[in-house]
């Protein structure tokens, strides 16, 4: 697999505050946490909320995880899918579980960062309602557009081809995804413009560019990967820090011309806030001891995501430094998403 990707922040950091101190504590104090009534956690399975449907990316993700999570607690760890809202009805009920330590929620850059920017009406917040557990895996943005003749062969071609009279159309998986965010970070920081079309997910947008109906879209190479495999879709530049395993020849941004071009989107687990430091200690050391295993490394490479183990003091600490970014970004852009 590939280094860790970067993100390059824009802008000062927040001054938030986080229960991330449960990280530091040593994974065997945290095993002998006692719930009311003296029994050690977890004396019964743990619900792991994943507020998309299966057969996504961050479903795919969370099984895995949660798989090798289970034995090393003792107990099952279930995953339990609440799709709705573009991630926003998992995540609430999530954000208001008990804090006992068995209900997690996995998180992502869309659900915990970009979407309470661009809807403040939600009933939720990173930074008041969750406590970071632990970070799992990444993956970064690929620009793809059709593989035909008439399609751009480069991203110097792209550019070239949205700053002309005809201009071009990209798509994304809706208003607000974090792939449209992307498209229109990259359309900023280049001067270009083009007509933004939402679909409802992003196997639809990246069907219609692989078709030639689109220009080109940004999704994430999880999302873009079955149809680049299947010689429809040509990859025109990836947002990693360095060339991808899976995209073999394509070539970063930075190489292609756009140096800050540097984006990824995250998958981590958080728990609802004031669950108790111990607990989260133990469920944070299940979760890295996991990523750690072969076999799940193996899995999330096929998976076309690297692994990011962090403990609940780094992943929050993560989330304090991506949070002014996009909160930032999406107030420039002026989108909103309201329910």
């Amino acid at each position: 697999m590939s280094k860790p990707l970067l993100l390059r922040c824009v802008g000062g950091l927040a001054g938030l505050v986080f229960a991330v101190g449960a990280g530091m504590l040593p994974a065997a104090q945290a095993q002998t946490q006692s719930q009311p009534g003296g029994e050690a956690f977890p004396n019964r399975p743990v619900k792991l909320i994943v507020a998309f449907a299966p057969g996504t990316g961050g479903d795919a993700l969370a099984r895995i995880v949660a798989n090798a999570m289970g034995p090393l607690l003792g107990q099952p760890v279930i995953v339990d899918n609440r799709s709705g809202a573009g991630g926003v009805m998992g995540t609430e009920q999530g954000a208001h579980a008990p804090a006992d330590g068995y209900t997690l929620t996995l998180g992502t850059t869309s659900t915990l960062l970009t979407n309470p920017a661009l809807n403040p009406k939600l009933r939720y917040r990173v930074d008041k309602d969750f406590t970071p557990v632990a970070g799992l895996a990444r993956t970064a943005f690929v620009l793809v557009t059709a593989n035909t003749p008439e399609a751009p062969r480069a991203l110097a071609d792209l550019r070239q081809r949205l700053a002309g009279t005809k201009g071009g159309s990209f798509g994304s998986a809706g208003v607000g995804t974090v792939g449209h965010l992307a498209t229109e970070y990259f359309l900023r920081q280049t001067g270009s413009s083009a007509v933004h079309v939402p679909y409802r997910g992003s196997g639809a947008a990246l069907t219609d560019v692989a078709g030639g109906q689109l220009l080109f879209s940004c999704d994430t190479i999880v999302a873009a990967l079955p149809l680049v495999r299947a010689g429809r879709l040509r990859v025109l530049a990836v947002t990693s820090a360095e060339r991808t395993d899976a995209l073999s020849g394509a070539p970063t941004a930075a190489e292609a011309g756009i140096p800050f071009m540097k984006l990824s989107a995250w998958w981590g687990l958080v728990a609802p806030a004031g669950t108790p430091p111990a607990v989260v200690a133990r469920l944070s050391d299940a979760a890295t001891r996991a990523l750690a295993m072969p076999e799940v490394q193996s899995q999330l490479a096929s998976q076309v995501m690297e692994p990011m183990p962090l403990d609940a003091a780094a992943f929050g600490q993560l989330i304090r430094t991506e949070l002014p970014f996009w909160t930032d970004f999406v107030r420039q852009t002026g989108i909103r998403v309201e329910s």
